[in-house]
């Protein structure tokens, strides 16, 4: 029998106070994304680069970012935004849309990103939406593999080509 003990995270609403923290944690998510990616995604910063980005996901109207902490330490976070969306080519629906969710590298495989996505579905309802949606890159099947098992189907496939020349 294991003595290890299972830690749940907390999760609460972020503030501006932790804006610090979010923005730490997102160096991760960008070296991530950035290492994958790198014609793509902009390398971690190492500075305030991305604060105002944050800021707008913590305060923006429409928007909330929950923070998971585990053993007093900061594990993660998912952003989110609802959105109306009327178009005479679609449906109305109003949804919930995942910007980012970022797990540190030293809490990944402990349920963190479960636990935000249980949390942002459970926002999402409370803001009335039908559904939630958000984007995972290819590269990132881990990521894939928690989403699927959730219960996150593909909806669509955004294909790219880099143009000879363009931007090059």
């Amino acid at each position: 029998m294991s003595n290890v003990m299972h830690l749940s995270p907390t999760l609460r609403v972020a503030t501006l106070a932790d804006l610090p923290a979010v923005s730490e944690l997102a160096e991760d998510l960008a070296a991530l994304h950035h290492q994958a990616w790198p014609t793509v995604f902009a390398p971690a910063s190492g500075s305030s680069r991305d604060d105002a980005h944050w800021q707008e996901s913590i305060t923006g109207d429409g928007r909330v970012t929950f923070v998971a902490e585990l053993d007093g330490r900061n594990a993660g976070f998912v952003t989110l935004a609802c959105i109306t969306e009327t178009h005479s080519l679609f449906q109305p629906v109003r949804f919930a849309r995942v910007n980012s969710v970022c797990v540190a590298t030293w809490a990944r495989g402990k349920g963190i990103g479960r636990a935000l996505m249980q949390e942002a579905e459970a926002w999402a309802g409370a803001q009335r939406a039908s559904e939630i949606r958000l984007v995972v890159w290819a590269f990132n099947e881990p990521a894939l593999r928690m989403y699927e098992e959730l219960g996150y189907t593909v909806r669509s496939h955004t294909l790219g080509k880099v143009l000879g020349g363009a931007g090059a």
